[in-house]
């Protein structure tokens, strides 16, 4: 009998949502060699801010985004042809697994103050991304749901009171 409390109360902390349910892919990679123009080239033809820098065993090195690209490129004056993915990325790279919940993830991602973090499997090969805005439209879709049970309840309870 206490099990089955102890799940209850488990599943109203948890809202089931996993990172394999949210997380972005396919992943946009490059090597660490790739020129700020290729990356910058990835970066507008498949309409997304982030490329992860994957070693060729396809594990994460590092996290080139458009601000790092203006940040590092502007503020050391590095030249846009010659300035290689590994002169401007932010690493280490936080990782974490397509089956953590996306609670323990915004746990992390505050722990980590990143913005995102890179999906990996058992092998630690890129898989997806998930970033703080997959949480946020999650986690309002879960208000409007909470929203809406809590209204069709109060029906029951006024009932319930008189």
């Amino acid at each position: 009998m206490d099990f089955e409390r102890d799940q209850i109360i488990d599943t109203r902390k948890s809202s089931g949502i996993i990172v394999r349910e949210i997380m972005s892919t396919p992943v946009i990679t490059a090597g660490p060699n790739s020129s700020i123009k290729e990356l910058a080239k990835k970066m507008k033809d498949h309409d997304v801010d982030t490329i992860i820098i994957i070693n060729k065993e396809n594990e994460p090195l590092g996290v080139v985004t458009e601000g790092d690209i203006v940040r590092r490129l502007l503020s050391k004056k590095r030249s846009l042809w010659f300035t290689q993915a590994k002169h401007v990325m932010s690493k280490p790279v936080y990782t974490i697994t397509d089956e953590a919940e996306i609670e323990d993830v915004a746990k992390y991602m505050v722990a980590k103050k990143v913005k995102r973090l890179c999906v990996v499997d058992e092998n630690n090969k890129v898989i997806g991304v998930v970033t703080q805005s997959d949480i946020l439209e999650n986690t309002n879709y879960l208000l409007g749901f909470l929203k809406e049970l809590l209204e069709a309840n109060s029906g029951e309870l006024a009932e319930f009171t008189k």
